[in-house]
């Protein structure tokens, strides 16, 4: 179809049956379309010449990082589009100790990253629970959080200067190496959680800290989810911040003693996995006025005493949404919401009185401590009837969360599978200023075009 492709000779580029099928879907259950060609370029500038040739031609242009997102965002939505695949810029480009700054290409693992930190004595605080797959221009695309992001922020307050392609195939760079940056309007915000509608982001460098001294791990067992869901915000009135502060509710523990056991108690209905990390003899301190008010609210307290017993505890929480896709009876509807910490326990059990009066599991675990809630609703697999329940509820539960103060999205972005939800959120006013903003950087409306709007 597209006999001038040898104009880009050196870009890996197919139109294979097999490679579009495998580039038309990511990890949420959004449907699209499949597209007409694939591209992996290698560099940036590679990345500008693509994107020229299939603006020229008309061709919708869909960024993809590592395919993990989960609202479609790397999902084709039009049939006459090309899959740009960010994959093999794997660059770690260059590690500054002195300046506390890394600056990679947009296809760098997460978890590849954190491990080539340590090497300096750095850490790069955001950690999604997919960080050994996901790739760093897709967590910028959506301002991924992950567990750490209750004391460090997400992946926003990291990025200090980014290289984007727009859909003309010109280059920007946005943003800069220092700290402090006060010159004209920050572009580079608009592009963070934009899902690649504004543009492709190729090249990224962010802000790294020194690691902390150590951590320590604590194992919180409520048998009351509320008392779980109140506990959270008097740990904070303490004055400490946790590095980590996640929420399992009763049926994700079960999930993961069926399908991995390590040992967690199964008769409880809500456990918090917390972290603190520091100064050894300042957390310390923070630990035992912890197991003080934990006890208050009926809780009792586990130590993760080893590096060993801290690594399974974390296997166990990031294998959840494994789990879940192994369940062969159920299909899951996988949504993020984000509510104040003051509403927390409210809407823990509003959740679970949802799930009980529709007769549809939901399992709920995420990170309580900045309120974000991985909501998940079990359908019956094949079973339509249950599955436009389970859809009914998300509508239900995204009405809930709004009324409560909350966003119908804390990491996840909006993607496809949000879209028909956007205007509980966002007033018309606002729409219409995003959209705008949108026609400024692509004007023929080619770039991810049928995501958020």
């Amino acid at each position: 179809m597209f006999k001038d492709m040898k104009l880009l000779n050196g870009i890996e580029i197919s139109d294979i049956k097999e490679d579009l099928i495998c580039y038309s879907y990511d990890s949420s259950y959004a449907k699209g379309h499949i597209p007409e060609l694939v591209a992996w370029p290698k560099n940036i500038e590679e990345v500008s010449k693509i994107t020229k040739w299939a603006t020229n031609r008309g061709l919708k242009i869909v960024p993809r990082g590592a395919g993990t997102g989960m609202a479609g965002g790397a999902v084709p939505v039009f049939p006459r589009s090309i899959v740009i695949s960010l994959e093999r810029m794997r660059q770690v480009k260059e590690i500054n100790p002195k300046n506390f700054t890394v600056t990679v290409e947009a296809g760098v693992i997460n978890g590849e990253l954190q491990k080539d930190l340590q090497i300096h004595g750095l850490f790069y605080p955001p950690d999604p629970a997919s960080l050994d797959y996901c790739s760093i221009g897709g967590n910028v695309s959506t301002n991924a959080g992950g567990p750490r992001a209750i004391k460090y922020g997400v992946t926003r307050n990291y990025v200090m200067e980014i290289e984007v392609v727009l859909a003309n195939g010109s280059i920007l760079t946005l943003g800069g190496k220092t700290v402090k940056r006060v010159v004209g309007y920050e572009l580079k915000e608009l592009f963070i959680g934009a899902e690649g509608t504004l543009g492709i982001i190729s090249t990224v460098t962010l802000k790294v800290l020194p690691e902390p001294e150590e951590v320590i791990t604590l194992l919180l067992n409520f048998h009351n989810l509320r008392k779980a869901g109140e506990c959270i915000p008097n740990i904070m009135k303490l004055g400490i911040i946790p590095r980590t502060l996640e929420l399992l509710d009763q049926s994700c523990i079960k999930l993961i003693e069926s399908h991995a056991p390590i040992g967690l108690k199964t008769d409880i209905e809500a456990m918090l996995l917390l972290e603190l990390d520091g100064e050894i003899n300042s957390i310390k301190r923070q630990a035992d006025l912890i197991v003080e008010i934990v006890r208050k609210f009926g809780g009792e307290v586990q130590v993760a005493t080893d590096y060993y017993s801290r690594e399974n505890l974390w296997k166990a929480r990031r294998s959840i949404s494994p789990c879940l896709l192994k369940m062969s009876d159920r299909e899951k509807i996988n949504i993020d919401i984000s509510v104040p910490l003051d509403n927390l326990a409210n809407t823990l059990e509003i959740l679970r009185k949802i799930s009980e009066e529709s007769s549809i599991p939901i399992i709920c675990f995420g990170h309580a401590g900045d309120g974000n809630i991985h909501v998940n609703i079990l359908f019956k697999r094949n079973h339509e009837e249950s599955r436009t329940k389970g859809f009914e509820l998300v509508k239900k539960i995204f009405e809930t969360t709004v009324s409560l103060g909350g966003a119908i999205s804390g990491e996840h972005g909006i993607g496809i599978t949000k879209k028909p939800y956007i205007k509980m959120q966002l007033s018309q006013k606002n729409i219409e200023f995003m959209y705008a903003i949108k026609k400024v950087f692509d004007p023929k409306e080619l770039m991810n075009p049928g995501k958020i709007f």
